[in-house]
């Protein structure tokens, strides 16, 4: 999840979140973004780490990573991507029910023999998350489950 939030933060960007010629620059840009790793956070990470010091930063806010315009739904996405704890990041099948991406949920908004593909869901995926069954086409709680999912993302940890 947690590339698939530095691919999203790039299309918002247009560039790199965090750029660096090594790994040690990239955590070093992580750093400057997200703040300094709680213990917690590096234990989530990599359990066996323990003595690991790092600079105290604090975190940035999103709104003042990526550009003025960009809509605040796309920004708290990418935030629920990029968190440092595995654990704490946005599920795959949650993350498709992300507010972000309710226009492709508006009948007629797009080709809708497309958007139809898209919440056709497989049995494993609603094994998985079963209240994603609401979000295919013609589901008649759809706009409920929505919005608990939608809340979901904001407060998940």
């Amino acid at each position: 999840m947690w590339s698939t939030g530095c691919v999203f933060a790039e299309l918002l960007l247009g560039a790199p979140l965090f750029p660096g010629d090594s790994g040690v620059d990239q955590l070093v840009e992580i750093i400057k973004v997200l703040g300094t790793p709680t213990q917690e956070d590096i234990r989530a990470m990599n359990a066996s780490c323990r003595d690991f010091k790092f600079p105290q930063i604090r975190a940035h806010d999103w709104d003042k990573v990526f550009r003025c315009k960009t809509p605040p739904d796309a920004i708290n996405c990418a935030a629920q991507f990029l968190k440092y704890a595995p654990m704490l990041r946005v599920r795959p099948l949650h993350a498709l029910a992300h507010a972000f991406f309710d226009e492709l949920r508006v009948p007629g908004a797009i080709n809708a023999n497309r958007v139809v593909a898209l919440f056709e869901f497989t049995s494993l995926e609603l094994a998985t998350c079963p209240e994603l069954a609401q979000l295919q086409p013609g589901a008649p709680l759809k706009d409920q489950l929505v919005e608990h999912l939608h809340q979901h993302n904001q407060t998940a940890p």
